[in-house]
């Protein structure tokens, strides 16, 4: 799950308010989500390329400053849920590579960056 506190910018987001609402927040994550997504595609494991098209938006939550999304495996097919799945966390027999959050841990400062780009083309500063 990308998780981003919005704490800092809370204040400002106040005084401009009436101007952000839902869609702007929702772009800001979403830029800052792709940014994740991208670096997800890059440490999947090897694969026949359908777990890495599977990756994108599972969800928004929330509202206002506490809106979210979560990043992940959006594919239907059980089989590449599964394969994703084995590969982050592993089985009995196969240490998890945890592929998912090592490329979240290192995209964080650039997807955090994205989101405050994004933040400041829509809200004009």
């Amino acid at each position: 799950m990308l998780e981003f506190d919005f704490s800092e910018l809370e204040k400002k987001l106040n005084e401009v308010s009436k101007k952000v609402g839902n869609t702007t927040l929702d772009k800001a994550l979403k830029s800052g989500a792709d940014v994740t997504i991208d670096a997800m595609k890059k440490t999947v494991p090897v694969d026949t390329g359908q777990l890495r098209d599977s990756l994108g938006i599972l969800k928004k939550s929330g509202t206002g400053m506490n809106r979210q999304i979560t990043v992940g495996i959006t594919g239907k097919e059980r089989e590449i849920i599964e394969r994703g799945y084995y590969q982050e966390h592993g089985t009995r027999r196969m240490v998890g590579k945890k592929w998912m959050k090592k490329a979240s841990e290192n995209s964080e400062e650039d997807a955090l960056d994205s989101i405050k780009k994004t933040l400041a083309e829509e809200i004009k500063w």
